[in-house]
């Protein structure tokens, strides 16, 4: 590591129009030195990832507010939901990372159909007039259905 005194040097140095080799022999140190100690700004350092947006204390409270109403709704909350409503400038990812930041818990939404007990009443319903109605079923396909055999192929 150079000090800034010699980073300065040699970068004044340029600016006077002195060539690169001039600058190395002047300051005893090899060409390419030289020209890291010109292009080397502090300013110019390249940023660290992450991500490029703050979410505001704002945005912030907008975002637990919807997310309030929506388990007060039962319904599912999700990234890109809160992404959309809130109009939040983060990706998906970002948005993830940042619920998980601010304690919010993560669970996987189970796969089972959610019937109202109007549904499951109206199904039943459905099933007996079918049962009443003698249906032939030998024209009926059930396509749901799986078929297993415990012995063994059987060439179906």
């Amino acid at each position: 590591m150079y000090t800034k005194e010699i980073k300065n040097l040699a970068i004044s140095q340029r600016a006077s129009g002195k060539t690169l080799k001039e600058i190395s022999e002047n300051l005893n140190v090899s060409l390419s030195t030289v020209q890291c100690l010109i292009n080397y700004k502090m300013a110019a350092r390249k940023k660290k990832r992450g991500p490029k947006c703050k979410v505001t204390k704002k945005l912030a409270t907008n975002i637990k507010r919807f997310v309030a109403r929506s388990n007060s709704t039962t319904s599912k909350v999700t990234a890109k939901k809160i992404i959309a409503e809130c109009s939040v400038p983060l990706g998906r990812r970002a948005m993830n990372y940042w619920l998980l930041k601010s304690q919010y818990k993560y669970s996987k939404v189970s796969q089972v159909l959610s019937l109202s007990l109007k549904d499951k009443h109206n199904r039943i319903e459905k099933i007996c007039t079918w049962i009443e109605e003698n249906i032939d079923w030998t024209n009926t396909i059930f396509s749901d259905e799986k078929r297993f055999t415990l012995d063994g192929p059987d060439n179906w």
